[in-house]
């Protein structure tokens, strides 16, 4: 298991099956919207979460390893494994309460000015905060 700062338990509910009777492949790039929102609420209250530089998704893959079914409460683990100037690389875990890995995801962010209309570069404020978060999941 890797070492990701934020924990995020996440209820599968009956409708998140397809007809095969497992989880539907889109389903988990929704759980991994919620905790990558969480994760950037955590970081971005207050006057930081306002304004026109915001975090947007560029790029999100995920590999499938193994099906869950309904009931079941996913523990989707979440944190940056990469930050250059204006874009971010996350990675998420997503293990069955069943005992097993059920997805890996990875996600690029960049940092946005909807006024500009094009990337801006991470603050500091929010690198050092970022920086601190991954530090302490690694302790």
């Amino acid at each position: 298991m890797s070492k990701l700062p934020l924990i995020w338990k996440q209820p599968v509910a009956w409708g998140d099956m397809d007809a095969f009777g497992h989880v539907n492949n889109v389903q988990y790039l929704r759980y991994f919207e919620t905790a990558r929102v969480k994760y950037f609420e955590d970081l971005m209250t207050g006057e930081k979460g306002k304004g026109p530089i915001q975090p947007v998704v560029a790029s999100l893959t995920a590999d499938y390893k193994a099906p869950v079914t309904y009931p079941d409460t996913l523990e989707v683990k979440l944190g940056v494994t990469e930050m250059g100037n204006s874009s971010l690389k996350m990675r998420a875990e997503m293990y069955s309460d069943k005992g097993y890995l059920a997805v890996v995801a990875h996600c690029s962010i960049v940092m946005f000015d909807f006024v500009k209309q094009r990337p801006a570069r991470i603050s500091d404020e929010l690198r050092q905060f970022i920086e601190a978060l991954e530090a302490k999941a690694k302790e």
